[in-house]
């Protein structure tokens, strides 16, 4: 068998350490700092190899975060939005009719309320305050919320709706994306904060009771629509 080059070493060892962020996500109520969790010695084990093999890699415990934190920007792996949108295509492919918003947020609320990758996402939050990988998080960031912003402008309009006067499409997107990590969050610590509730004589996400309510505050009937629909509890995408 051919010797691995240094390259692909390197990627064996960086793909360990994605395996132990995600497991260390599932496994901590806190998400913070998440790097610090993740050992060289650990990665080294994960991988097989002795810690010298990492070190021959890169000088310290820092560096190696440092280029894992790159790495996962790199792959896209940090992309929590665009997951979001995925789910939402998954969502629409299994259902006749296109979602309500409620359908929408019930489902993204329970597929990424125990979702480890998404907790480790969240983590990466932490590290905003470091200068070297700034910008590189804040362009994923954006990138993420445009293109949930984009699905979001198909839905209003599905729905025969327009954003208010004096808001827009990507402050409606902002917030419901903030609301989608909170929940998570307050889920994670204590399920019974985020109960259902019954709207309309049935059980509902709080969550999803939420973002109907964002969407009346942030919209509004436009009536130059071909199909209004006044309810936001009425088919559109989101």
């Amino acid at each position: 068998m051919a010797r691995r080059t240094r390259e692909e070493r390197r990627q064996d060892y960086l793909d360990a350490g994605v395996e132990l962020l995600t497991e260390q996500a599932a496994a901590r109520p806190d998400p913070g700092l998440a790097f610090a969790h993740v050992r060289v010695a650990d990665v080294a084990a994960r991988a097989g190899v002795t810690k010298g093999a990492l070190y021959h890699l890169w000088d310290s415990q820092e560096a190696y975060w440092h280029d894992l934190l790159e790495f996962m920007l790199d792959d896209g792996r940090l992309a929590g939005m665009p997951a979001v949108a995925d789910a939402t295509l998954e969502l629409a492919e299994a259902t006749d009719d296109l979602p309500t918003p409620v359908e929408w947020a019930d489902f993204i609320f329970d597929r990424f309320k125990d979702d480890p990758t998404f907790f480790a996402r969240i983590g990466m939050l932490s590290y905003l305050h470091d200068e070297t990988v700034n910008p590189d998080l804040d362009e994923e960031f954006r990138a993420s919320l445009a293109e949930f912003e984009s699905m979001v402008a198909t839905s209003v309009r599905e729905l025969g709706r327009r954003p208010r006067p004096g808001t827009d499409l990507r402050d409606f997107s902002a917030a419901v994306a903030a609301l989608m990590h909170g929940f998570c969050l307050e889920h994670r610590n204590d399920p019974g904060r985020t109960a259902d509730v019954v709207e309309h004589g049935r059980p509902q996400s709080l969550f999803a009771s939420c973002v109907t309510a964002f969407i009346d505050a942030f919209t509004e009937p436009d009536p130059d629509a071909d199909d209004v629909v006044t309810s936001p509890d009425r088919p559109g995408e989101l």
